[in-house]
């Protein structure tokens, strides 16, 4: 069994998609948001896949109102992708996929293949253009795999394979694919447009 996490926070104004508020201001980036979390949970749904949705903070939201979610633990990203793998290996999984809301590149097809390579390689990744990655998956983890990340820059899909070779780990990387983050990635998605030029 492969189980996905799924990396989410509360669509609330303000506290998403802060990149974008300057261009297009908190709610509106509020609404790409949703728009990009509803979408994972539908390709995570359709993939197959057993799910865990980990969660930055508790919420009433209804979106989440129907999901078994776990709160993320940790001070930094590679904390918290630490202990969410920690809970799902820890399942009995035979490895593990974490992934974030903001790629709407991503399809079943993707998490589905990513789950089939560690079969017989212990890290999988699929890497996004600026840098960073949009999936990391694992059949074991180690923490020194998140050693010495600058987070949030084009080096962190780079030092994340360093790590892994420091570890041995067998690796596969996937195409990459776009996520968004800025409003030149955002003038790919028409849906999202749409969004943003709305009342």
């Amino acid at each position: 069994m492969i189980s996905v996490g799924i990396f989410a926070k509360p669509p609330l104004p303000g506290k998403v998609k802060t990149r974008l508020i300057p261009d297009i201001g908190a709610t509106r980036a509020a609404r790409v948001y949703r728009y990009c979390l509803e979408y994972t949970l539908a390709v995570v749904k359709q993939s197959g896949l057993d799910y865990q949705l980990f969660v930055s903070e508790a919420s009433d939201d209804p979106l989440f109102q129907h999901e078994d979610y776990s709160l993320q633990k940790g001070e930094d990203l590679g904390a918290r992708m630490f202990h969410a793998f920690q809970e799902l290996l820890n399942r009995g999984s035979h490895g593990a996929l974490i992934i974030g809301t903001d790629c709407l590149d991503i399809t079943s097809l993707h998490l589905q293949e990513a789950a089939r390579s560690l079969a017989d390689h212990e890290l999988v990744l699929i890497p996004a253009l600026d840098g960073g990655y949009t999936l990391i998956g694992c059949t074991a983890i180690d923490p020194s795999l998140f050693d010495k990340m600058r987070w949030s820059t084009d080096q962190v899909y780079q030092q994340t394979m360093t790590n892994a070779q420091h570890l041995n780990y067998r690796t596969r990387s996937l195409e990459p694919i776009r996520d968004i983050d800025s409003l030149q990635d955002l003038e790919h998605y028409p849906e999202l447009l749409a969004l943003i030029t709305s009342s």
